[in-house]
Formats: structure tokens, sequence, C-alpha cells
């Protein structure tokens, strides 16, 4: 399949308007031939092809290589995967088999940008691209301080690279901009910034719609997403673990006898209906109109419309912040929860690596309190030479530094004895 006969398909006044998207100069007195070449020419140039290949998600990017060697069939969880490279000029379906085909002028380009160093940048640009679907979807507007903790989730670098990974990535890719804090916000706001603020495009050529979410989202704080949980709502479009969707789906293929890519696709929609305000009658409406799906028992209606709540309560929403509405009915921890103290070295160094989250739980964690330092000597040299003093941190059920065998609480930490 040729990217050339592609864009045949489209009016020369499409090919303008994406053309400006490209920040392509002087195209507008070209022909419609000379336009398609100019545009050709620039998406297979080898830089130009490689910062767009880069921000393709790990997925994609396993669909775009496989149908580089030959034409895919989609599988169900890689249709919004296929349907983003066709918008990104990457390939198309063909119309005798409707199979996924990467277009051929970019297989060969692709050929010759495809070391290891785009492969780095692309897993950096790919999981950044992940973050930015995250922040679309249940942000619209942020600073860069909350991207930045999504995106070091699996990208450890500091908050100046990632500004700079942001500032190379296609401004169509992307769909998003980069404001300056100046003057935005006060400093008790949650959009404060030092760095400046991430903002979906749309939302500012809409600039009511801006207003109407940041009055619904009020100063709630962000909620920040594991790994997993961005994975899963990039891939299935909703929080595909979530307990309250689990049983959901379940009732669908168990009770309404539904196969199971049926079930998941009106979880999506479940999920969607709540994203976007819409009511769970919305639903019900959707499932027997226009479906035709019937309950054989108003016990069994009375059982959906509780699973059905129970899924609108545990949907991560834009106006909330990410958070769903049971995270903020609960209610938050307090400063006079207890701070959890090590009793080993080993329990230490869990802690140490679990901070981040258990802060984010509301817990304190106090690597000192419950510590003693003690001295050593070391001789590397031997027993007749200079010894090196380490001063080394010991927990209670640390084994004793005398060499008794006993526990450091049992032996020398005479402070825990009874």
């Amino acid at each position: 399949m040729l990217l050339r006969d592609y864009l045949e398909e489209y009016t020369k006044e499409q090919l303008l308007n994406h053309a400006r998207t490209f920040e392509l100069k002087r195209c507008s007195g070209l022909r419609k031939a000379e336009l398609i070449e100019r545009i050709i020419e620039y998406l297979c140039a080898h830089e130009i092809l490689r910062g767009r290949l880069a921000c393709l998600t790990k997925e994609q990017m396993n669909l775009f290589r496989r149908a580089c060697e030959e034409p895919q069939n989609v599988s169900l969880i890689e249709v919004i995967d296929s349907m983003q490279l066709c918008r990104y000029w990457i390939g198309s379906f063909e119309e005798s088999t409707d199979r996924f085909s990467v277009f051929e002028e970019l297989k060969e380009a692709f050929r010759e940008i495809d070391d290891e160093e785009f492969r780095l940048e692309q897993y950096k640009k790919g999981w950044m691209m992940k973050c930015v679907n995250f922040f679309i979807e249940y942000y619209g507007i942020a600073p860069l301080e909350v991207i930045h903790k999504m995106y070091k989730l699996k990208v450890n670098d500091s908050i100046e690279d990632m500004i700079d990974t942001l500032s190379e990535m296609p401004i169509d890719i992307l769909e998003a901009c980069i404001y300056s804090p100046k003057g935005f916000t006060s400093k008790n706001s949650m959009l404060y910034s030092d760095n400046g603020l991430l903002i979906h495009l749309p939302m500012i050529e809409e600039i009511i719609e801006l207003r109407n979410l940041l009055k619904n989202q009020g100063n709630k704080d962000f909620y920040i997403p594991s790994a997993q949980q961005i994975e899963e709502i990039c891939m299935y479009g909703y929080e595909f673990s979530s307990l309250a969707y689990k049983k959901l789906e379940e009732f669908f293929r168990k009770k309404l006898n539904l196969s199971y890519e049926h079930a998941t696709t009106w979880c999506l929609r479940i999920w969607a209906n709540s994203c976007s305000g819409g009511m769970p009658s919305d639903i019900i409406s959707e499932m027997t109109e226009e479906e035709g799906i019937e309950f054989n028992s108003k016990k069994q209606m009375n059982e959906f419309l509780q699973l059905l709540m129970d899924a609108h309560n545990n949907t991560r929403m834009k106006e909330n912040r990410g958070h769903n509405p049971k995270e903020l009915s609960e209610p938050k921890f307090s400063d006079a929860m207890p701070i959890i103290v090590p009793g080993s070295s080993q329990a230490a160094e869990m802690l140490r690596d679990a901070m981040p989250q258990l802060s984010e739980m509301g817990f304190s964690v106090d690597l000192d309190k419950n510590a003693d330092t003690a001295t050593t000597f070391i001789y590397p040299k031997g027993i007749n030479d200079n010894p090196i003093k380490i001063d080394k941190k010991i927990y209670p059920n640390d084994p004793c530094p005398c060499g008794s065998g006993k526990k450091y609480k049992k032996c020398c930490g005479r402070k825990y004895k009874d």
C-alpha cells in the first residue's frame, strides 16, 4: 500500500490543512499532485520520521513492526492503536482484506533509522504518550510537576529532561502544549507550578469549557495513577483490573450470556458514560432499546443496577482530577495516623523504597527513631594495619554487631531490654 495512493483520496483543502499542521511553508500555490509529493517528502525525511515514530507507545510500535513485515489482522485490544497509526498517516486498512498495512514509503525509510538510539528514544517518548493520554482524559490541565510524577514511574529523568522530551514531540501527536506558569495562579492553588502547565489543546480553543472544568475541579488534588493503571487505561480504555468492573464484566458474561468481547465493550461504554457525566439510566436505555438486552427478573435488574452504581463510583473522572467518586467520599488520613517505624535493616530498606506510595496514602515513615548507630572497625590489610572506622545504622531486630548471634535488642542494645 502506497502513501501516495492514500493521500489521493483527500481533497486539496484537506491536504493543505494537514500541511499547516506540519508547519510546511509555501504550499497554497501548489497543485494537488505537488502538494502530495511535498507531504510524502516531509513524512519520509529521516529526522521527521524518527521524531514521529518515537512517539508511538510500546503496543503501537509492536503493531507497526509486525505490519512492516506483512499486513496484520487487528485484535480487539489493538483497534485503538491501529486507528492512531492511521491518524498519524503511518498506515491504513486494506479495502479487500481489512488488514492493517504500513505504507511502503515509510517502511523503506524506517529501516534506515531503526537503531539502538532510536529504540531508547522510543521507549521514553512512548511512555510519555501514555502519561499524556491519562492527562488528556483525566486532567485536561496540570502542572508539569504532576506529569513528571507519572513519567518517572518508568523513566528516571529529571523534570528538565522531561520538559525537553515534551518540547521535541510533534504537536499534532502530543495534542498538548506547555504554558508559562507566570501570573496564572496563586501558590495555594493545585495548579501552581514553578515549571509550567501542560494544557490539552482543545482547552485553549474552548475557553468556556476550560473555565467550567476548573470550576468543577476546584482545589481537588491530582490523582497520581500507578504504572499499571496507566497501561490498563491506554490498552483497554478503562481500568480493567478494578474490582467493580471485574464484577460487572462477570455479570455480563454469566448472567446475560454475553461473549467476553461484548462484555468488555459494555464495560468500556459504562466507563465512558460515567467519565462524560452521563447518567446510569442512559446505559439502561442503550442496553434495552438499542441492543435488545433483556433481564429475566426484577431481582436480576436490581443486581445489575447495584453493579452499575458501584462501577460509576469507581470510575475516574476529569472533574475529579483523576479520582473516582468513591475515593473522594472516603475520609483522608490525618496527621494523627501512627508513624511507621522499622524494626530491622531489611524492613527499613523496604519502607524506604515504598515511602512515596505510603506518603500518598497519608502514612509517615521514620527511619531513624528506632535505630542506633553502631561503630565497627575493619582491617582491610590485616590485624596489624590501621583499622577503618565505620558507623552503621542498626535496628532492634538486627543481629548484634558483637557477634553473639543474638538480636541487638537482646544483647548490646540495652535500651530495648525489659
